[in-house]
């Protein structure tokens, strides 16, 4: 998508849009991305839509560093507990 798309002004619940937030973040999408992305699934729109693959697999890139990064700061905060756990008398 692009900023020359169309805009959509759209009224909705505030806890279905506490939702697409959320589904938004889990998902490493922008909001927009997120409601045209299940709008789209909704339609039968094809994954095999470059541009939609493209997308997907850079949020999946992008969850998974996040990830990397988690296991990386959790395993260095273990690594020095066990190193000042080590230190005590």
């Amino acid at each position: 998508m692009s900023r020359g798309d169309p805009h959509f002004r759209l009224r909705i619940p505030q806890d279905l849009k506490r939702e697409i937030e959320a589904a938004a973040r889990a998902n490493s999408r922008t909001i927009t991305s997120e409601v045209v992305y299940r709008l789209e699934q909704s339609f039968g729109r094809s994954e095999t839509d470059q541009g939609g693959l493209i997308d997907e697999i850079e949020a999946i890139r992008s969850r998974l560093a996040h990830v990397q990064a988690l296991i990386l700061k959790q395993e260095l905060n273990t690594g020095s507990q066990d190193r000042n756990s080590k230190r005590k008398p």
